[in-house]
């Protein structure tokens, strides 16, 4: 897996680490990469190795799927799901099929903004706003994924009446980490505009298994709104099931997970790689008689995802396939959190003040 070259490694990471071989620091304040600060930092201190840049690129990726291997022990740490100890979820999360393809293959480094996503759920189950939201925060520098999380986040933090100075924090953590570019000599204006040029797909859906492969004739532009608002109305559905469920780790576990797959499937001009968070974050319920089929399910359909990316197949029947086994996942997940919900309305669980 390691030699292979991906289609985004020869388009941009090679190239991109070319630059910082070429320039070493000076190209921290280049504007030839869609990628935030703290990615490209990492990128060009792997520069400096005495390695291929291919192989390079790589000791990144894999250095992100031991710190996610790490958060997921963390996690489960705290949150302790039936049967599954922290070294073990540790390990097996290292070979979820996107895990391993996804850095060793592909070369890409999603492992980093999941890592501190699990690490800020992890902090929200322990009723640490701050280093939930600074968690947050550090993912967010890494990716624009992460504002997926973001709902539970502020969910959590309302109904528990987090102080505004928590989101306030975060907010500066992720300028400390996104602006250093300006020191190199990048313009603010091109440095705040990143997360803008990955915005700019003019497909509907860009290779997610999503409900949106349905709908093969529908251009962003037609669709974007529609999107956005069944986006809307499901998250807010969520949010209803949250806000009468038990305030208890695992309604914070169903949350973050309604939201980490509903916003990937119901968000326009969503890629193949989107739906990563949840696949991890799924392991968790690999013991729960209710929904160990989740995570087999993520697996599954993120690995077909994966295989139809590397093959180069665009073949649109494996895609609905996917997408149709990825919406009882979401269904799945969705169901169980308003069934806390129903069972708190009789009694059935303590209110938590």
């Amino acid at each position: 897996m390691l030699p292979y070259v991906s289609e985004d490694a020869a388009i941009y990471l090679l190239p991109w680490m070319q630059e910082y071989r070429n320039h070493s620091a000076e190209a921290l304040g280049g504007e030839f990469s869609n990628y935030n600060f703290p990615y490209l930092f990492l990128m060009y201190t792997a520069s400096l190795l005495p390695i291929e840049p291919l192989y390079a690129i790589k000791t990144v990726s894999l250095i992100g799927d031991i710190l996610l291997a790490l958060s997921m022990a963390h996690l489960v740490r705290r949150y302790r799901p039936s049967g599954l100890e922290p070294a073990t979820a540790a390990v097996v999360t290292l070979f979820i099929p996107t895990v391993l393809l996804n850095a060793a293959m592909w070369g890409q480094c999603d492992s980093f903004y999941a890592a501190f996503l699990l690490l800020s759920l992890s902090y929200l189950l322990r009723n640490d706003a701050r280093r939930a939201w600074l968690f947050w925060a550090v993912a967010l520098a890494f990716k624009l994924q992460s504002v997926f999380f973001l709902p539970a986040l502020v969910l959590v933090s309302l109904r528990n009446r987090v102080s505004i100075i928590s989101p306030v924090f975060a907010m500066g953590i992720w300028a400390a980490l996104s602006l250093p570019p300006i020191l190199f000599g990048r313009s603010l204006l091109s440095t705040l505009g990143i997360y803008l040029k990955q915005t700019g797909e003019d497909r509907l859906v860009a290779g997610a298994a999503n409900i949106y492969e349905w709908f093969p004739g529908v251009t962003a532009e037609a669709g974007r709104i529609p999107a956005l608002i069944a986006c809307s109305v499901a998250l807010s559905g969520i949010a209803l099931a949250y806000w009468h469920a038990p305030d208890s780790p695992e309604s914070r576990i169903l949350l973050a997970l309604c939201v980490l797959a509903v916003c990937p499937f119901l968000l326009p001009q969503m890629h193949d790689r989107y739906f990563f968070a949840a696949e991890v974050l799924s392991l968790v319920l690999i013991r729960n008689s209710s929904l160990r089929w989740v995570p087999v399910i993520f697996a599954s359909t993120g690995l077909a995802v994966y295989v139809l990316y590397f093959s180069g197949n665009r073949y649109l029947w494996p895609l609905l396939i996917a997408s149709a086994i990825q919406a009882l996942a979401v269904l799945l997940l969705i169901r169980e959190l308003m069934k806390k919900r129903s069972a708190m309305k009789q009694g059935l669980f303590p209110v938590i003040r």
